[in-house]
């Protein structure tokens, strides 16, 4: 069976609701993919960080412009493409140690939470919501947590 068919279905309802699906990861679990949950933790909690204080948005700057509100409408309703980086910034070391990179996105899913201010543009859908934020947030994390499965 390919990792492709092994991904499990995953839709977090809340934000809130991610940090309970990594610690219970956390005790034993295999992935699919070529990150640890400490690597996926790390990445994840580096985007929350970037929409509070801003990408590198060099990279997609032809597609944010042209393609923003089909991209964005793609995301919402069928997910996030495999394979796809919008900020190479968020690509994690080899060397995560896991109760770090769990304490990092707990810190990160914290301070988004808390965050009042206004949210910087994604680096491929350009401004958004406070709601769709939240949606793309959501979205992103089960993207990459499906992959791994618990043991």
């Amino acid at each position: 069976m390919s990792s492709a068919e092994q991904r499990r279905s995953l839709n977090f309802e809340n934000i809130g609701d991610v940090l309970p699906e990594v610690v219970r990861l956390k005790h034993s679990y295999r992935a699919l993919g070529t990150w640890s949950l400490g690597q996926t933790c790390q990445h994840l909690a580096g985007s929350f960080h970037g929409s509070i204080d801003g990408f590198d948005l060099r990279r997609h700057r032809i597609k944010r412009f042209f393609l923003h509100k089909q991209m964005l409408r793609y995301a919402l309703t069928k997910g996030i493409p495999p394979n796809y980086t919008v900020d190479e910034n968020l690509t994690p070391r080899d060397d995560v140690p896991l109760d770090d990179a769990i304490h990092a996105i707990t810190k990160a899913i914290d301070r988004y939470q808390k965050h009042q201010g206004p949210l910087h543009p994604h680096p491929l859908f350009g401004n958004l919501s406070r709601e769709n934020w939240d949606r793309i947030h959501r979205i992103h994390c089960a993207h990459h947590l499906r992959l791994i499965l618990s043991c």
